[in-house]
């Protein structure tokens, strides 16, 4: 599994996608002065990163085609024939301009580079420790996630996708195993578990969502998430599994 970290589990659960570049994670702490203090640098050290890594990701065809691996790679990704590619990379030399249509292909080949280069690009050392603190930060999380979708979730209900080490004690028995969860909670089920989230309590917020499940989905047996493998909230109706609520 890709994601490991639980404050990551959770980020990608309740906001989406996770910060990719340094300049993301900096932007979510509210600047270099902010970033540079979580991570232990100095602001200018923040500021290098961030030149150095936009210096490096992808943007032209020459780079795009060294990052996808050749010619050959470079084609499948932008959809076209290797020789369309070879005729970018000489049109870019000459500084020639291109139509529209070779424009959206070209833009598709360099989106594609920027990803790979990105997804292969993983914090280190200092840049590592500013990625947790932005996982973790109450400051992060709420710039990062839409007001829409927060009170949406928290009002209107939501869908959950969840893999999970559940531990449940019905009184007769203990029980923890591994378990594959699919459903819908009504209303305003996920309001406490969100505004924990939001607050950086990841603790807190696996609790609430441990007494959502207590409450509504299987009454009485003391539900407690051990560790959440994967969590995924949709809106209310979007998936498979009952509603409760």
């Amino acid at each position: 599994m890709a994601i490991k970290d639980q404050a990551e589990v959770l980020w990608a659960a309740w906001i989406g996608k996770l910060p990719r570049t340094v300049r993301e994670r900096v932007e979510l702490l509210g600047g270099s002065t902010e970033a540079a203090r979580a991570a232990g640098v100095s602001p200018g050290t923040v500021r290098r990163w961030v030149r150095e890594e936009e210096r490096a990701i992808p943007t032209t065809m020459a780079m795009a085609i060294e990052t996808m691996g050749g010619v050959e790679e470079a084609a499948r990704a932008a959809g076209v024939r290797p020789r369309t590619v070879k005729e970018w990379l000489r049109k870019e030399r000459r500084g020639a301009e291109v139509g529209k249509r070779q424009a959206k292909h070209m833009a598709k080949l360099t989106t594609a580079a920027t990803d790979k280069y990105l997804a292969a690009r993983k914090p280190q050392g200092n840049q590592q420790t500013l990625h947790k603190a932005v996982m973790t930060s109450p400051r992060a999380r709420q710039q990062a996630m839409s007001t829409r979708r927060a009170a949406r979730m928290s009002t209107s209900g939501a869908h959950l996708s969840i893999s999970a080490q559940v531990a449940v004690d019905t009184g007769r028995r203990q029980d923890v195993r591994w378990r594959e969860i699919d459903l819908n909670f009504r209303g305003n089920i996920m309001q406490a578990p969100t505004q924990e989230f939001l607050k950086g309590r990841d603790k807190e917020a696996i609790d609430k969502l441990s007494d959502a499940f207590g409450s509504h989905y299987a009454v009485g047996t003391g539900w407690h998430f051990r560790e959440i493998r994967s969590m995924r909230i949709r809106e209310f109706g979007a998936g498979h599994g009952q509603t409760f609520g």
